[in-house]
């Protein structure tokens, strides 16, 4: 009889070691790693100049924020770069880069001039471990050199004014896509 209970005893504490591991086993489908989710646009204005052309003109910078809104900030060295980060729950989305230059003083030059004015919109969408999504950039600008003497700049400006708006829509699910139009 007192080997029948030690036979029963450990075949008791064998079914409950087995029933401890077993519950300890982690075979849940809910332990498996979450997928990152799209989570925000960075969005960066660059636009550089030069001494020169701000020694002429004033350069505004126009852009959208991170709550869609536009934005405009004056150039006041030649090189210009902002980051914004717009959130999921802001998009979709239409952001926009050009610029807009005036004229220090309503003349006519009296020597020739060089006008430099360079452009880029770069969108990268990103999940939440910083994975991108997708991605566009745009560049836009071209140098003009050797404007002639007898130059009236307001005129000059009026002309690059004109020049094309960098555009580039953003959707709910991260996809960028470029819109510029050029002229």
């Amino acid at each position: 009889m007192k080997k029948f209970l030690m036979a029963a005893v450990a075949l008791i504490c064998m079914t409950m070691t087995s029933v401890v591991f077993t519950s300890c086993d982690k075979n849940d489908d809910n332990d498996e790693p979450k997928k990152a989710e799209f989570t925000k646009a960075a969005v960066t204005y660059t636009v550089t100049s030069d001494a020169a052309t701000l020694g002429l003109f004033k350069v505004n910078v126009y852009g959208t924020d991170a709550d869609g809104n536009g934005f405009v900030e004056t150039m006041s060295s030649p090189s210009y770069t902002k980051t914004v980060e717009i959130p999921v729950s802001k998009l979709p989305c239409t952001v926009q880069l050009y610029t807009v230059v005036t004229p220090l003083e309503d003349k006519v030059v009296t020597e020739a001039f060089d006008f430099n004015v360079q452009r880029k919109l770069d969108v990268m969408t990103l999940r939440s471990d910083n994975t991108v999504v997708d991605d566009k950039d745009h560049e836009n600008g071209i140098p003009y050199f050797d404007n002639p003497a007898g130059t009236s700049l307001t005129e000059f400006a009026r002309k690059r004014n004109n020049d094309p708006r960098l555009v580039i829509y953003i959707d709910a699910n991260g996809n960028v896509t470029d819109q510029t139009k050029e002229k």
